[in-house]
């Protein structure tokens, strides 16, 4: 692909993260929490039958440990999780959804401003979207895998999350 596609492609894919994470951020205003714990909370819910650490969340979430912890921390001072030491491995966290978290979860998953960008598409033009993101987000794992930056980064993590949502959400 020449080079010019790609920078427009990128712009738009920025335009595009920027518009939506807006619009999320803005509904999420009134629930009193940021898209990042919208996530976090959603994660902790559909991973909740399987032990969740910090570690785990980040790999999900494509996002730093130590960046993934403070939010952690911020979550647990409000009430929506508790950190607890795992019995058996004690240098090992399990992160655990409390009944507030659940609460302010389903709160911060009605959607309705988000579902809005996407009413006018057809459902074949839904799954084409998400195989199309799916196939960047793999890609750029898989680029950052690469040895120099991050080695043995698995995508098994994020295609048994989103095997996970799908067998949820179609429940």
């Amino acid at each position: 692909m020449p080079s010019n596609n790609t920078f427009e492609i990128w712009s738009m894919l920025m335009q595009a993260r920027a518009g939506a994470y807006n619009v999320r951020r803005k509904e999420l205003l009134e629930t009193g929490i940021t898209p990042e714990q919208a996530g976090i909370l959603n994660i902790l819910h559909v991973e909740r039958d399987t032990v969740v650490t910090p570690a785990k969340i980040s790999k999900i979430f494509l996002r730093e440990p130590h960046t993934v912890s403070v939010t952690l921390k911020s979550m647990e001072a409000k009430g929506l999780l508790e950190l607890r030491k795992d019995l058996e491995r004690r240098n090992m966290i399990r992160v655990v959804i409390t009944e507030a978290g659940e609460n302010a979860r389903n709160n911060a998953f009605l959607l309705n401003k988000v579902q809005k960008i996407f009413e006018d598409f057809s459902e074949e033009e839904i799954e084409q979207l998400k195989g199309l993101l799916r196939k960047v987000r793999d890609k750029s794992i898989n680029e950052l895998s690469t040895p120099k930056i991050k080695p043995n980064y698995d995508l098994n993590i994020l295609h048994n999350y989103d095997t996970e949502i799908s067998l949820k959400n179609n429940s």
